[in-house]
Order: structure tokens, then C-alpha cells, then sequence
């Protein structure tokens, strides 16, 4: 895997995405119709940057091994269908009690990721089902909807007998992150594409990190669940109300995150953990942290944590936290069950969008 991808600005969308860098593509006719496909992507976990990495700071990111899981088959209705098996239990209280339009929205990304790629062959026969299933938490932190759009693109692609390159992955998924997030930084879904430990920093500087032993790391879930959009926003407001307060906020990350990289280098848990802590508190100055998840990141070191903080967005979803080794993990686990907490021992996933 090369130590670093650069992909194109904004400008360069258009003229990148007409198929030129397409591999093994058939043509729409009798002769090769479509098939059924599958694809798979991992989630997410943010080790630092968050919110920062929208303003300009780079954020280092980890895949972990939840899967969204993406089958696309052949349809007669003439149109993009698009059908989900999410468990009941990865949706917060207010989503199930969602009314069917709401429902519905939900799985409006994955129709504009498959229709942004039907596009991108230029084919003409648009008669697809598209069926998630999804063992991501939804609105936690944790990559849910940049997973599910990867791995829409990639089963789609397979389907109509190409194969596109990550590159073209990662353009083609802000269509769909740009309807549900309005100002998405890029990273969920490089994550989620290439695999294994990345730095990203806008528009679209990527960098992998070679890690020999990955940390100890346990997700825990809060139960509470948002919208990424709207506290996107929100931060992105008070960066342009306070800009020297976020410009020193913007600077300490900066060195946060290059730090982070030379821990996950160095196999230095200890100081990944305190890394993460400081990260937790600047997250917390600008208002994406709530109590219940200032609890969970406190229970967890309380309980032996090296370090935790809240990951991805914020206003709810999951805190992460280091641990020292395995046996340590479990106990943290188990206090952070008995504090209401929904606990998810993760590893690295290498493999990205398959």
C-alpha cells in the first residue's frame, strides 16, 4: 500500500468522473446483462481531529471490523430500489418510533449512491435493488452511512462488471455524505475505503500509517444518536463567530494529531491515551460533547482506560477508549455496561471497501 494518495480538488469532480480510470467495464447490452453483486466496507473510529478536520486540521482515522454489507441484484421496476435489515437494536429510541417518510430518507443516500454511479458507467439500464445490511450503529460516530454508501458504489460498479478504483470511490461518495451531512470533510469515507490507519486532511490528502501492533481499543456506545449535519454546522458558526479562540484550538490539534501518528509509530499506548484525553477536553470547550458522554470517557479511565474521548461528531453516539491490553478491555467493559453503555471490542480492519 503506497504511504500516501492525493486526490483531486472539487474543480477537477466532473472531468475525473467520466470514466476514464474505469477497469473491466461491459457494455449495458442483452449479451452481458446485469448480475448480483456484493460488496462490504468497516466503520470508523476518529483517534483525533473530529469536527476540527472540516476547518482545516488533519485527523487521524482507524477502520474497525463492523461491516456494512451491500448486495445489489438485477430488478424489472425500472428504477433504483433500495431495501435495508438494520437490527433494531443499532437505532436509537427516536428513530424507531420515525414515521415511513423519515425511514425512507434514510436510505435516500444509498439511491443517490448507486444512481451517482450509474451515472459514472453511463449506462442506461437503471433497474436495480439495492439490499443493506448493516451492523453499524446508526448516528453513533461510526462511519454508518459513509460504510454503506462505499460499499453501494463498489456492489454497483460489480454489478454492471466494473471495478472502480478507490479513487473514484472516494469522489463519487460525496454525493451522497454531501445530502446527509452538507459539509462532509472526506475522512469517514477514506476510512472507510482504504482500510487500516489513515491520516486525512482536507479536501483530500491521505496518508496511511503503518502500524506493527495496533492499540487496545474498546467503542462504547451511548444509546444517544444525532445528526452529523447539524452540529457540523453549528461548529463551522462559532469558527467564524470566535476565530482566534479556534485558531489556537486549530493549531493544538494540528499537533495532537501529529503526535497521535508518531504513538501509533511508537507502540506508545500511554501516550496515545493522553493524546486522546486532550482531544476529549478540546471537543468538549466547543460544545460536541454532552454529560452522558463525558460519564462514559470518565467511567472509562476510572476503570483503567490509558485514555478515551468521544468519537466522530459528537452530541451523542460513542466514546472510544485505549486499554492496556485485552484483559484490561474487558473490565472497562464491564463498568462501562453497568453505566448503561453499549460495548463493542473492536480490531483494525486493513482490508477497507472489498
Amino acid at each position: 500500500m503506497p504511504d500516501e494518495w492525493r486526490h483531486g480538488r472539487g474543480q477537477e469532480f466532473s472531468s475525473r468522473l467520466r470514466g476514464d480510470r474505469i477497469h473491466e467495464v461491459s457494455s449495458s447490452s442483452p449479451s452481458t446483462p446485469p448480475s448480483t453483486a456484493s460488496s462490504r466496507a468497516p466503520a470508523k473510529i476518529i483517534l483525533s481531529g473530529e469536527q476540527f478536520v472540516v476547518l482545516g486540521a488533519p485527523a487521524v482515522a482507524m477502520a474497525v471490523n463492523l461491516y456494512s454489507k451491500i448486495e445489489v441484484r438485477p430488478s424489472q421496476s425500472g428504477r433504483i430500489e433500495v431495501t435495508a435489515d438494520i437490527p433494531l437494536h443499532l437505532v436509537d429510541d427516536d428513530s424507531k418510533r420515525s414515521t415511513a417518510s423519515e425511514n425512507q430518507e434514510l436510505l435516500e443516500p444509498l439511491r443517490l449512491a448507486a444512481s451517482a454511479t450509474l451515472d459514472h458507467l453511463a449506462t442506461g439500464d437503471r433497474s436495480v435493488h439495492v439490499d443493506a445490511n448493516c451492523q453499524i450503529p446508526i448516528g453513533a460516530g461510526l462511519g454508518s452511512s459513509a460504510s454503506t454508501t462505499v460499499a453501494t458504489i463498489s456492489a454497483v460498479a460489480k454489478s454492471r462488471r466494473a471495478r472502480l478504483d478507490r479513487e473514484e470511490i472516494f469522489k463519487l461518495a460525496f454525493i451522497p455524505e454531501n445530502y446527509l451531512h452538507g459539509q462532509p470533510s472526506g475522512v469517514d469515507q477514506a476510512t472507510c475505503i482504504y482500510g487500516g490507519v489513515i491520516q486525512f486532511k482536507k479536501p483530500s490528502k491521505i496518508k496511511a500509517i503503518s502500524v506493527k501492533r495496533p492499540p487496545t481499543i474498546l467503542v462504547c456506545d451511548s444509546g444517544a444518536h444525532r445528526s452529523t449535519k447539524g452540529l457540523v454546522e453549528s461548529v463551522v458558526k462559532k469558527s467564524q463567530e470566535q476565530t482566534d479562540r479556534f485558531q489556537k484550538h486549530l493549531n493544538e490539534i494540528t499537533a495532537i494529531s501529529n503526535d497521535v501518528m508518531k504513538a501509533l509509530q511508537n507502540e506508545d499506548r500511554n501516550q496515545l491515551g493522553s493524546l486522546m484525553d486532550r482531544n476529549h477536553e478540546l471537543l468538549r470547550q466547543i460544545g460536541v460533547s454532552t454529560p452522558a458522554l463525558d460519564r462514559l470517557v470518565a467511567e472509562a479511565r476510572k476503570a483503567g482506560a490509558l485514555g478515551a474521548k468521544l468519537t466522530g461528531a459528537g452530541g451523542g453516539g460513542c466514546i472510544i477508549a485505549v486499554c492496556d491490553d485485552s484483559h484490561a478491555r474487558s473490565n472497562i467493559a464491564r463498568k462501562l455496561r453497568k453505566a448503561g453503555g453499549t460495548v463493542y471490542n473492536v480490531s483494525l480492519d486493513l482490508g477497507g471497501v472489498d
